[in-house]
């Protein structure tokens, strides 16, 4: 088996045709060739749609950490919130709460309710402040 010499062919942006003994050219492949302004995108423009649906691998595993670090919040709220004398409607609050902005908007009731120079509510303001600082790294500057 000899070698066969390589040739090359160019197709030029106005003829996206295929070349002789080559079946026609797939949509995938004209993109390529073709200048006109709806082919720009390439042929991954019809699956954007579905990665809005998925995501990349790197925006699942960003999501997913969001979500840990937002039940690790809501699980320190639950704990605090426990703790606290007649906390039930706090409670019932942060166990509604859906969104990290939701358990934000909740720190200020939450706060109040720790107030006292015991031991154990300090500890628990300290936990608080712990976890909101890793969802809301600028929370420290906002509650001082």
């Amino acid at each position: 088996m000899t070698p066969q010499p390589i040739t090359t062919t160019t197709r030029t942006a106005t003829s996206p045709q295929a070349l002789p003994g080559q079946p026609p050219l797939a949509p995938a492949v004209a993109w390529m060739t073709d200048s006109s302004p709806d082919t720009q995108a390439g042929p991954w423009a019809e699956a954007d749609a579905g990665q809005a649906l998925f995501g990349m691998p790197a925006e699942r595993q960003a999501r997913l950490a969001a979500r840990r670090a937002f039940v690790a919040l809501k699980l320190s709220f639950l704990y605090v919130v426990d703790s606290v004398a007649n906390g039930a409607d706090l409670q019932r609050q942060v166990r509604r709460a859906e969104e990290p902005h939701e358990l934000w908007t909740l720190r200020a009731p939450v706060f109040a309710a720790l107030t006292g120079d015991d031991p154990h509510h300090r500890r628990l303001r300290q936990l608080l402040n712990r976890s909101l600082d890793t969802m809301f790294p600028t929370s420290a500057l906002q509650l001082n």
